[in-house]
C-alpha cells in the first residue's frame, strides 16, 4: 500500500493494525507527531547548531517515514538520516521506501537493537529520535551517550500516558522513577515526569538537558530536549524538580532537594518546558508548510511559553470547587487579562487554562462577577 505523507511517498503492509502484531509497524494517526517533530527538528538546527550539516538518528525506524521525512524535509542543513529497526521485514521495508523517495546519498539503514544501534555511535549525533511502542525509558542512557555532548537534540515519544498520567502508579515507579499525580492536567504532568527523569539520567554523564518544546497530543506525549555538558551545569538539574501536591487544582510544589513526603508525588520538572525561539521558528514553519494541525497545537503553545506556571485550572472544575457558573473561557481569559494577569488556554485541555493568578485571586475576580 504506497502513501504519501509530507514531501515523501512510502510502502507499508496492507491491514495496519497499529500493534506489535503487524508486520511492520506504523501508525498514521502519528502525523501530526511527524509534522511536528520535522518542524521542531528544523527550527533547532538552525538556531543552535551552527554547522552546515548534521546527523540524525531514527532509531526504532518500523517503515521509516519518521527518517525519510527528517532525510527530505530539514531545509536548515545538510543531514544524514541514520534508519535502524530490529524487525529484518521492517528493515526491507526503509530500504524500499529509500528506493521510492532516491534518499540513498542521505540515508544509512540498520538492522539492530536500537541499545547496540546507538551505542555504535558513542558522541556521533546532532539529533536522536526515539519513537517506541510504549516507554522511551530503556533507550533514554544509550540515546544520550549517542548524542553529541554540546547543543545536540533527544526526542522523545511515550505512549504509556496510563503510567505517565497517575493510572498505573507502580507501572510509572518502575520506569519512570516517580510517583504520577492524577489531575485535570495530567497529560502537562506526564511531560514533566518525562523531562524530569531524563535529567536525572543526564546527570551521572555530567549532562544538562534544558527542554525547547513538549507537547500532548492525542494517545501520547512527546518532548525535545537540548544537551549540554559539564558537571556544573548537570548539578543545576536538582533545582530544576519538584515534589508536587494538587489542591482543587492549585499546585504546590516541594523543592527536590528538601526530600520527598508522602503527600506529594513525583520527581517532576518544576520549569519553563519551551525555548521562545524555537517555539516560534517552529511555528513559522509549520504555517509555511501547511501542516494545519501542528500548526493550530503551536499557535496555542506559542501562549503557554510565556506563563512560567505548574499545570493549569480547568474551568468545569474550578466551577465545582467554587459553587458557581464558570464563564465561558474566552470570557474568563478577558476578564484575567484585563485584571492584568497572564493567561492562554492549554494544547491538551480544551478546558484549561494557564495563568499566573492564584486559585484565591481566581475565586476573588470570578465572585465579583456574580
Amino acid at each position: 500500500m504506497l502513501i504519501e505523507e509530507g514531501k515523501i511517498s512510502f510502502n507499508v503492509p496492507d491491514n495496519i493494525s497499529v500493534t506489535k502484531k503487524d508486520e511492520v509497524f506504523y501508525n498514521p494517526k502519528m502525523r501530526t507527531g511527524r509534522d511536528f517533530a520535522v518542524c521542531v527538528v528544523d527550527a533547532f538546527l538552525e538556531i543552535y547548531h551552527k554547522e552546515d550539516s548534521a546527523l540524525i538518528a531514527d532509531a526504532l525506524s518500523g517503515s521509516g517515514v519518521r527518517g525519510l521525512r527528517y532525510a527530505k524535509e530539514i531545509e536548515s542543513k545538510d543531514v544524514k538520516v541514520y534508519l535502524n529497526d530490529i524487525n529484518p521485514k521492517a528493515y526491507k521495508k526503509i530500504l524500499e521506501n529509500i528506493e521510492i523517495n532516491n534518499l540513498k546519498d542521505k540515508t544509512e539503514v540498520f538492522n539492530e537493537d536500537a541499545n547496540l544501534f546507538l551505542n555504535r555511535f558513542f558522541r556521533g549525533f546532532n539529533v536522536v529520535d526515539i519513537d517506541p511502542f510504549g516507554s522511551p525509558s530503556v533507550y533514554i542512557d544509550s540515546a544520550l551517550r549517542a548524542l553529541k555532548p554540546k547543543n545536540s537534540l533527544l526526542c522523545l515519544t511515550a505512549t504509556d500516558t496510563a503510567a505517565l498520567c497517575g493510572r498505573a502508579v507502580k507501572s510509572c515507579l518502575r520506569k519512570y522513577l516517580a510517583y504520577p499525580l492524577l489531575t485535570k492536567d495530567c497529560h502537562e504532568l506526564a511531560l514533566r515526569i518525562l523531562v524530569g527523569y531524563c535529567l536525572r539520567v543526564a546527570t551521572k554523564y555530567e549532562l544538562y538537558l534544558t527542554p525547547v518544546l513538549a507537547h500532548a497530543t492525542d494517545h501520547y506525549v512527546r518532548v525535545y530536549l537540548k544537551v549540554d555538558r559539564g558537571a556544573k551545569k548537570a548539578d543545576k538539574a536538582f533545582k530544576d524538580l519538584g515534589y508536587i501536591k494538587d489542591v482543587d487544582g492549585e499546585k504546590i510544589i516541594n523543592s527536590f532537594e528538601d526530600g520527598y513526603n508522602k503527600e506529594f508525588k513525583g520527581p517532576f520538572y518544576i520549569k519553563n518546558l519551551y525555548d521562545k525561539k524555537v517555539v516560534e521558528r517552529a511555528l513559522e514553519l509549520s504555517e509555511e508548510r501547511g501542516f494545519e494541525r501542528a500548526y493550530k497545537i503551536l499557535s496555542i503553545i506559542n501562549e503557554e511559553k510565556e506563563i512560567d506556571k505548574v499545570g493549569c485550572y480547568d474551568t468545569h472544575l474550578l466551577g465545582k470547587v467554587l459553587k458557581i457558573s464558570v464563564p465561558p473561557i474566552n470570557t474568563l481569559i478577558e476578564k484575567l487579562k484585563n485584571k492584568g494577569y497572564k493567561v492562554s488556554r492549554t494544547h491538551y485541555n480544551p478546558r484549561g487554562i494557564k495563568t499566573d493568578a492564584s486559585l484565591t485571586e481566581l475565586k476573588k475576580l470570578l465572585c465579583e462577577e456574580l
